[in-house]
């Protein structure tokens, strides 16, 4: 039985695999899909937390800790957005946990980079200028889209049923996660197999190509950014697909 760890990106939680999880059930295979601090259903915690505290770090260890407590090996551990910094940590971590990657239009950092880092080449100089403003104002969460244009202008998402659950379950993402670094360099985590799938999204063409370049396997999607949610057919697909390598 192959084994999937579906993390999600910035502003959502672990709900926005819903479509495409049972898809991959259905195959027969097992699927997790967690939540990261301070968001989705674990949003309650902001009232307890100090936002500062909510790094990047923390998320790696969102994800370390489930897969150990469930005592995952042979993961496909994919991650979308935002994600793609979160399962570059956790590869660091443990990487004899993990047969796959997979980034679902996902940032591809490199060593020391943070999330900001990557919102010029995927979301251009305004998208970063005001996400870099809100954190330079001491902003501990950064607002989620707040209406059905914004939700379909940002990630791509038209259908109206899809925009409205969009719209009621975003959430504030922590601020501080995305002006963390990563750290790199664990020899056993370059090793792992690693592949992008990707829409054509302006910006993340160049991320594609990226990963092309370093051999990847790469996987195009005609789709926005929320692949999960508006090809969650073709996304599990491709999922099983890899999985089976």
């Amino acid at each position: 039985m192959t084994t999937y760890v579906l993390v999600h990106g910035a502003w959502h939680g672990g709900w926005c695999w819903k479509k495409t999880a049972p898809l991959l059930r259905a195959a027969g295979a097992d699927v997790f899909a967690p939540t990261l601090t301070g968001m989705g259903e674990r949003a309650h915690l902001n009232n307890q937390l100090n936002p500062s505290n909510i790094t990047l770090d923390v998320h790696i260890q969102d994800i370390v800790q489930m897969m150990s407590y469930e005592g995952l090996q042979d993961v496909v551990l994919v991650g979308h957005a935002y994600a793609g910094m979160v399962i570059t940590g956790v590869a660091e971590v443990c990487p004899e946990r993990i047969s796959h990657m997979v980034y679902v239009n996902g940032v591809i950092p490199s060593d020391g980079e943070s999330m900001l880092d990557q919102l010029i080449p995927v979301r251009g100089p305004e998208f970063t200028g005001w996400i870099q403003d809100l954190i330079d104002n001491g902003d501990g969460f950064l607002p989620p889209p707040a209406s059905a244009e914004e939700i379909e202008r940002r990630w791509g998402i038209s259908d109206p049923i899809d925009v409205a659950w969009t719209l009621a379950n975003v959430c504030p993402q922590p601020a501080t996660a995305m002006a963390s670094p990563v750290h790199m360099g664990n020899p056993e985590a370059a090793k792992i197999p690693k592949n992008f799938v990707g829409g054509g999204e302006s910006g993340f063409d160049s991320v594609a190509e990226r990963a092309r370049q370093a051999g990847w396997g790469v996987y195009p999607v005609a789709s926005g950014h929320d692949t999960m949610i508006t090809h969650a057919d073709e996304l599990a697909s491709i999922l099983l697909i890899i999985g089976s390598q």
